[in-house]
């Protein structure tokens, strides 16, 4: 089920975009509770990668290990959890628009067994939580330089 998706214009190459979001050491910047991102799989990032992912939680520092289900570079970023019986779907695209990138950003929640009875709470509580990553993403972008496309 396609809980929610936010899409915004980032005066910025698909690239230069990509390398941003990549790069996991910027992450707490512009991903909201995210404090740190740690791939736990050896090798080059790739769909299969298992990625630890450090947030707060109330104050509290929580780990969850996240798998990357979609890789494309400069175009498609996917990973996807489970805990307690909702996994969540995230999906990052990144499209060529005007002098810059389209990039749109979707959450699926997928509860299984009774936490059916609470995804109406699940989906407005991460649509409010991620409402502000992609003008995040975008503020922090725009205020680099711009570097030439890798």
């Amino acid at each position: 089920m396609r809980s929610f998706t936010y899409s915004i214009h980032i005066e910025r190459s698909p690239e230069q975009v990509w390398h941003y979001m990549m790069d996991f050491a910027n992450a707490p910047r512009w991903r909201n509770l995210v404090r740190q991102v740690d791939v736990i799989t050896k090798g080059p990032l790739r769909v299969g990668s298992e990625m630890l992912v450090t947030f707060d939680v109330m104050g509290k520092a929580r780990r969850i290990v996240s798998e990357v289900w979609a890789f494309e570079p400069a175009r498609r970023f996917g990973v996807r959890n489970s805990e307690h019986n909702v996994t969540g779907v995230f999906e990052y695209t990144l499209a060529p628009e005007r002098d810059g990138t389209r990039v749109t950003f979707a959450c699926d929640i997928q509860p299984r067994r009774l936490m059916w009875v609470l995804l109406p709470f699940l989906v407005r509580g991460n649509r409010m939580r991620y409402a502000e990553q992609l003008p995040n993403l975008k503020k922090e972008v725009e205020a680099g330089s711009r570097q030439p496309d890798a």
